[in-house]
């Protein structure tokens, strides 16, 4: 009976130890886990926002973020307070993290600020509706037009389809040459081009600056306002894996026009968040979010294929040199592109 005992005891204790090894390793591979979300959602902080896949995944910091928080909950179950605390303090430090360039109290308009409408239009390699779009730029009636992958075929079929109800626009595009920046898929079609729209009563004088940009990129001096400003349609590349450095490059070209002597508006397709490294970069240096400034930056515009809070915002209106007030500020599905519209109306204090 004795070595019986002896033997149920050794066995008990074997299994407890058996036991105890798998929560150990239970709880190392959740901390494992844990340390890695934390490094995508503190990319920018860390600096591995220059590298793939950080560089990539740090757009999909809100997402990570609810995940995170959903996660939080599961050690609950197991009574692993320390481990739910941890995961609920990652998440939190996070959330706060993103509120400076995310986040906004809505901007006022004031009485002697020049108010402009300003769009951007990726049109997926001239994919996009041309009906669709000629109808948003009516409805909005804008000023300027932002158009991302546009060739000057399709921005002249765009002009003249607005010609036709009294809607008149003078336009540029620049087609730079095809590069090792070229996306993979599009290589065979040719380079991006991108087409700037100006009404012709605000003067514009397309390629004043020579806002560089390896995607197309043309700017335009505006003279038909009480104080000269400026405006450049934009694309920098997306960070493609082994083209981070591209990617951060592109936007660092256009970091001069963020304090800028006169406002400078910069409009297009920057294929960055506001979460990603680049372009806290240049909220950090004065350049103003005009989503953000209207209180609506968490709005999506890519892919238009999903539900807007599944998506990232990568077109934006950015601001240098000028305070901003954001009358308006919206997105617009339009079909045949994979990009959701943005539609604004930025009042401009030194305009007037």
């Amino acid at each position: 009976m004795g070595s019986l005992k002896i033997e149920n005891l050794s066995g008990s204790a074997s299994g407890d130890r058996a036991g105890a090894w798998k929560r150990r390793l239970r709880t190392a591979l959740y901390l494992c886990v844990l340390a890695g979300v934390a490094s995508l959602l503190w990319a920018g902080s860390l600096g591995a926002d220059l590298f793939a896949p950080w560089a990539q995944l740090s757009a999909l910091r809100p997402q990570l973020n609810v995940l995170v928080l959903l996660f939080a909950v599961v050690p609950l179950w197991r009574r692993r307070f320390v481990i739910s605390a941890l995961t609920l303090v990652t998440a939190l430090v996070s959330t706060i993290g993103m509120l400076p360039p995310t986040w906004g109290a809505s901007g006022s308009v004031s009485s002697g600020s020049g108010s402009v409408g300003i769009a951007v239009f990726n049109v997926s390699a001239d994919g996009a509706d041309l009906a669709e779009i000629a109808r948003e730029i009516r409805r909005a009636d804008l000023e300027v037009v932002s158009l991302p992958e546009a060739s000057r075929g399709y921005a002249g079929k765009l002009v003249d389809r607005l010609a036709r109800t009294g809607d008149e626009y003078v336009y540029e595009t620049h087609a730079p040459l095809v590069g090792d920046v070229e996306h993979p898929t599009r290589r065979r079609t040719g380079p991006y081009p991108t087409s700037l729209l100006v009404k012709p009563e605000l003067r514009p004088e397309f390629g004043t600056e020579k806002v560089a940009g390896s995607l197309g990129t043309i700017d335009a001096k505006i003279r038909g306002s009480a104080v000269t400003w400026h405006v450049a349609a934009v694309h920098p590349p997306p960070p493609l894996p082994g083209g981070t450095s591209g990617w951060w490059a592109s936007h660092s070209l256009l970091e001069e026009y963020c304090d800028f002597e006169r406002p400078f508006v910069l409009a297009g397709d920057f294929n960055s968040t506001l979460n990603q490294g680049p372009m806290r970069r240049l909220t950090s240096n004065g350049c103003t979010d005009v989503g953000r400034a209207a209180g609506t930056g968490l709005s999506t515009t890519w892919p238009s294929s999903l539900p807007e809070f599944l998506g990232i915002t990568i077109d934006h209106v950015l601001v240098g040199g000028s305070e901003v007030g954001a009358a308006d500020y919206r997105t617009v599905d339009i079909s045949g592109t994979d990009h959701r519209g943005v539609i604004t109306e930025v009042a401009l204090p030194r305009l007037n």
